[in-house]
């Protein structure tokens, strides 16, 4: 469930030490300030600064070069040697694999410049990207003469470098968003609110409106009896809106509470099922948590994302026949994968195996649909070359 980062709310004094803290400058760099900050302390020349500068443009958000040297060189009428002189350059300051033109120059960037690198590292990754990547070791270590053992070591190292170096920092594109629900909890009691201080407050111009209906002209009073009606349908249509959202909000807390107060998985929840318990059409719920958000101890969350789709838990001795939902399958995968043997990963189908003891009925497809999900890979890539 993504968290999402909610919009500061405006505070209109300094009561607690907190508050004071709130209205402090955010300061961290975006990686383009990073980068002109070290270039400003460098002995350059006027053109090698532009460059620099240029090239520090061209970057992406992962810190990747996103411009190809030719355009770069056309763009600044210079030649393709002074672009990669500076882009030399670029790639030398912190942090280590910024402005690299892809995923493998990135790492090899990093491993050239760490002390830490296992002595094939360099090598392994320059010749053999994609086959150290799908985990194709064997022929590699063969090449090499080396035990299946010293791969995996140069996979341990690997994953502790940053293939995206520039997500470290600030972006200038973080986006905020405002929650239209609050959930309040007081011991174990949980209260949903709308966050009004977040909505458009609408103001009928009652002065206005009383100077222009002392005249006598059939026109004007039909004017202010249109503009009325259509300021009376606005607001009832905004208090419905309200309404449906907060009764929306308090029907999704109350079935998911023990998540709220527990950290629990989410229990299976549909929009229909909100939708008969509210009263309404499923349509209507669905408008209702479009792009709406809730603001929760735990930060800010879409609606959308306390909906769960459930299985039937298959009825044991030990079990019950309620559903349990994907959330929760999701958890168990985690789990299981969290304590195999890593000499020998569990397969797909022996996950299914071990769900199916605990009365959990799920095929092979929706096991591999939630493992992609999870970012978990397959077995035959978590397997480990110990020795």
């Amino acid at each position: 469930m993504q968290r999402i980062i909610p919009t500061q709310r405006k505070k209109k004094n300094f009561d607690t030490e907190n508050d004071w803290l709130d209205q402090v400058a955010d300061t961290r760099e975006t990686l383009a300030e990073h980068l002109k900050n070290q270039v400003a302390l460098m002995k350059l020349s006027s053109h090698e600064k532009i460059i620099l500068l240029y090239l520090i443009e061209s970057l992406n958000e992962a810190g990747y070069l996103a411009t190809d040297i030719e355009t770069i060189a056309t763009g600044l009428l210079m030649s393709e040697e002074a672009i990669l002189s500076g882009l030399e350059v670029l790639q030398s300051l912190e942090p280590a694999g910024v402005g690299a033109r892809d995923a493998k120059e990135c790492i090899l960037l990093q491993i050239d410049r760490s002390p830490d690198a296992p002595y094939i590292a360099y090598d392994v990754i320059s010749k053999y990207f994609n086959e150290f990547a799908g985990k194709k070791w064997k022929p590699i270590a063969d090449d090499f003469e080396v035990s299946l053992s010293e791969i995996q070591q140069v996979s341990d190292f690997v994953q502790t470098l940053n293939p995206k170096p520039g997500l470290e920092f600030e972006s200038e594109r973080v986006q905020y968003v405002v929650p239209d629900l609050i959930l309040q909890q007081d011991s174990e009691q949980l209260f949903v609110s709308v966050a009004k201080q977040f909505i458009p407050q609408i103001k009928f111009q009652n002065d206005y409106y009383k100077m222009m209906q002392d005249t006598k002209e059939k026109d004007v009073l039909n004017f202010l009896k249109d503009k009325t009606g259509e300021y009376d349908w606005l607001v009832r249509g905004i208090e419905q809106r309200e309404d449906t959202l907060k009764r929306v909000g308090k029907a999704i807390v109350a079935h998911q509470k023990e998540h709220f107060l527990k950290n629990a998985p989410l229990e299976p929840l549909t929009l229909k099922e909100i939708a008969e318990e509210i009263g309404v059409h499923e349509s209507t719920v669905s408008r209702a948590v479009n792009g709406k958000y809730m603001e929760t101890n735990q930060g800010v969350f879409e609606l959308k994302s306390f909906f769960s789709s459930g299985l039937q838990r298959k009825k044991t001795s030990d079990t019950g026949a309620n559903d349990v939902s994907s959330a929760s399958i999701k958890q168990l995968i985690t789990d299981f994968v969290k304590e195999e043997p890593k000499a020998k990963p569990l397969s797909d189908q022996k996950i299914v195996d071990l769900l199916q003891e605990k009365g959990i009925e799920v095929s092979r497809r929706a096991i591999a649909k939630y493992r992609t999900e999870l970012n978990i890979p397959s077995s035959s890539k978590r397997k480990r070359f110990d020795e």
